[in-house]
Parts: C-alpha cells; structure tokens; sequence
C-alpha cells in the first residue's frame, strides 16, 4: 500500500518493503520499512521535487553521520536520488520522541535525566570531534529507545566541516540568543531573493532553494503560512562571518535547555536571561541545575567552552 506512494524505484523495491508510513513535512515523507538483505528495519526520508539545492540539503544528513559509529546517533545505511527524488536511508531507532513523551504527561526522575544529559552530551563531544554541529537540539529530535537510552536525530540543518548548507533554524525557547539573532538577521539580510520561510517541528526554517514546502504545523512567529522569504547560501554565509557564531557552544545551549524542559516539565523560557539562578530553585539537584544554568548563560563564553568539558562535569555529579 505505502510503497506506492514511493513511486517505482527499482532498487528500492528490491532491497526494501515499505511497511508504515511515520509522518511528513515539506516535501518530505518518512516510512518505516524492513531491509531485505540486512533483515533489519530502517527508516526511509523521501523527498520529493529534488532540485539540486534541496539535494544538497538533504545530503547533508549523510555527509554529518556517515563516518562516526555512537549508539546515540543513528547508523546511515544509504542515500540515492533518482529522477527528482531523494533517499535518505537511517537505522530505525525502536523508540518515541521526548516531545511526544512531554505531551503525553511523562515526568522524569533527575537520575534519568541525569543519565540521558550524560549520553546527550557525549553524543555532542562525538560529534564535535568532527567539526559537525547540530543546530537544533531540542526534545522532538531526541528519541528514547525501548532500552531506556538516546538517539540524537534529525540533522538536516547541521553544519558539517564548516559547510553551511543554506539552512538558518530557530527552535523557541531552545535556540542559544546568537543563533537566534542570526536567524533573525537571514531573514532581514534576504529581502528579494528567491527563497521560503517555514515551519518543521516548531522549528523555523530559512531554505536558500527555490522549492515551496507545505507544513501543517502552527509558526510560533508571524501567521500560519509560508512566506516567500530570501537568504540565499551566500547572505547565509556573510551572515555567519559578520556573527561568528560559535555553533558548538550554541548546542550546549540548546542541549540544556532541552534538559531543562525534561527535569521541570517546563519549556525554557524565551530569553536566557530569564533563567538566571535557576541552581537556586527548590526541588531539584543543585549540581545539575548549575550545569543547566552554565550551560545556557546568555554569553557564550561563559557556557562550558566544550562538550568534553560538559561531559566531565556531568561525570562528577552522583545521586544517590
């Protein structure tokens, strides 16, 4: 049933069986099916109307994952593009999403959170070590498996080797205050260009390609429609070079803050600076809180200067 909506493809058909369809957004649909050969399952990204610049976007997943092996990052299996489709081929990780577990009314103990900021954070020390940034840690790309443990997903807006793909994100709340300034500053910077604004996930998108992505997901800013926006790879980069945003310690901003939301129950507030002496809240663990707050302190110089050194603080927090 779902393989024909994937329209014939004569090695998908071959290697794989399409079994569920998962969800979709833009000009992308995601399906969950079984690999003939490696008797497994895998999740299939299908991107459809591919122009190049869309190619490259969607590449951009493979070219962050293909070289590191972590059991908190998805396994790449695959990619190909065949006529004006693209396929993106994962390790299906059996599991749910944090956004789906908040919504559900789950509540976290501090030793699960505390284990789970443990694998988060050597998951960003893995993939810094490669000069891969992720850009858009947040609960809805954090997936716990049915062994209690995470997989950091969803890195089409990653920065890879410092190839800026044409993709500026915004998660509200889990965005660091310099990120979220150079989104804003894209989307003044690329008045007239050809260009869409959209929404993913509660994410904000500015995508330096021609195509116009369908969403049904509600914008936190502005109306709930596509805007013809602009910033082309170019204003993306001149951007980039006026900030100089360091992208890695804007991850260990958005890291916890999403570690906030899990151990409160509360989303972050808009600005860091609403989240001063967040250690001092009753209720909660001291240590970690403090390496919550130092994490999203408003000036990335005062954040841990890297996820190594996250890591070893985290290391040294016991509850018993």
């Amino acid at each position: 049933m779902y393989g024909k909506q994937v329209r014939s493809n004569l090695y998908i058909s071959r290697t794989y069986r399409i079994e569920e369809r998962l969800g979709s957004g833009g000009n992308c649909t995601v399906y969950k099916a079984w690999h003939n050969r490696l008797r497994k399952y895998v999740v299939i990204k299908v991107t459809e109307n591919c122009f190049e610049d869309v190619i490259s976007r969607h590449r951009n997943e493979i070219e962050a994952l293909k070289n590191i092996k972590s059991m908190y990052l998805p396994q790449v299996i695959d990619f190909l593009v065949c006529d004006d489709q693209s396929f993106t081929i994962l390790e299906h990780v059996e599991g749910k999403s944090f956004d789906n577990l908040i919504k559900y009314g789950c509540i976290f103990t501090e030793m699960q959170v505390l284990k789970w900021y443990k694998q988060l954070a050597f998951a960003l020390r893995t993939i810094h070590m490669h000069d891969i940034c992720h850009r858009d840690i947040k609960p809805a790309n954090i997936v716990l498996s049915t062994s209690e443990d995470i997989c950091l997903i969803d890195f089409n807006s990653a920065l890879v080797m410092g190839n800026n793909t044409g993709v500026a994100s915004s998660s509200m709340g889990y965005a660091s205050p310099e990120q979220y300034k150079y989104f804003m500053t894209c989307r003044e910077v690329a008045n007239g260009k050809q260009t869409v604004f959209l929404t993913s996930n509660e994410t904000q998108l500015l995508v330096s390609d021609c195509m116009t992505e369908q969403t049904t997901t509600p914008q936190l800013l502005g109306s709930s429609r596509i805007q013809n926006s602009t910033c082309p790879t170019a204003a993306l980069r001149q951007v980039e070079n006026v900030h100089g945003v360091d992208w890695k310690l804007s991850d260990i901003f958005s890291l916890g803050a999403t570690m906030y939301h899990l151990l409160t129950g509360e989303r972050p507030l808009s600005t860091p600076e609403e989240l001063q002496n967040i250690s001092e809240m009753k209720g909660y663990n001291r240590e970690i809180m403090a390496i919550i707050e130092r994490s999203m302190e408003a000036l990335p110089s005062q954040r841990f200067q890297s996820a190594e050194r996250l890591y070893a603080a985290l290391e040294r927090i016991v509850i018993e």
